[in-house]
């Protein structure tokens, strides 16, 4: 029971951090979006590896996430936050709502959109405090909207190439919460996307540690599985 508790909570963990990469496509070149995905997480000696394959349709917001290791479940999630969690294994399917699952409120949405230049911080409600010049880096600090005075004292964000390489989060306390980077940047015609995203959350004394790469992207007419035409059996039992 214990194990897959946690195969549970490790898939809608990923689902938070990525959740994707995906967003709303709309008015960009995108149609549709399948990869890759390999994440490994680090804490207190433990090491979590989750391996998945994503399947974007930008017409209908819909992210299908197909989990092979650990295997048997698939989740499936919308731009209006309704998330669904099939496993396969015992037929079964946990419904969830909040615009935390949403495809179109993650931050790598921006990515997506060529947003690099705030990856979304102005539409948050973030205000720019200052911009330093370091070499080849450009770095911003960004002041947060009196919602979120709570959980941020500033955002850090640093540029090189015009690309974002590097972000701190200071929580309402001043100190360092997390960090991520984003490398190894791939051109997707008009877009730029990061195949490698390492983020460090500081807990007390300890930390997290999580990588996550994508790869085998696929775009448009080249992404094709009959993954994106997948619904959850009728007769799955739902969970209580």
């Amino acid at each position: 029971m214990k194990h897959k508790y946690n195969k549970k909570l490790t898939g809608i963990t990923l689902l938070l951090f990525l959740s994707l990469v995906f967003a709303s496509f709309k008015t960009a070149t995108i149609e549709k979006l399948m990869m890759n995905m390999q994440s490994q997480s680090l804490h207190k000696g433990k090491v979590v590896n989750v391996e998945a394959e994503l399947f974007f349709d930008a017409y209908t917001g819909q992210l299908i996430t197909r989990y092979i290791e650990p295997a048997g479940q698939i989740m499936v999630t919308n731009s209006k936050g309704e998330l669904a969690i099939y496993d396969e294994s015992e037929n079964t399917v946990s419904f969830r709502q909040g615009a935390e699952y949403s495809t179109e409120t993650n931050m790598i949405q921006f990515f997506l959109q060529g947003k690099t230049q705030d990856l979304g911080l102005e539409d948050f409600g973030f205000q720019l405090m200052s911009t330093e010049f370091e070499d080849n880096l450009v770095v911003t600090e960004w002041f947060p909207p009196a919602s979120l005075y709570g959980l941020f004292n500033r955002i850090k964000l640093v540029h090189e190439d015009f690309l974002p390489i590097y972000v701190a989060y200071y929580d309402a306390q001043r100190n360092l919460a997390k960090k991520v980077y984003y490398s190894e940047y791939e051109s997707l015609g008009d877009v730029f996307l990061p195949g490698l995203i390492t983020e460090f959350n500081y807990v007390g004394n300890d930390s997290i540690i999580s990588r996550m790469r994508f790869s085998d992207i696929e775009t448009n007419y080249q992404a094709q599985s009959p993954w994106f035409d997948f619904q959850i059996p009728e007769d799955a039992t739902p969970n209580q």
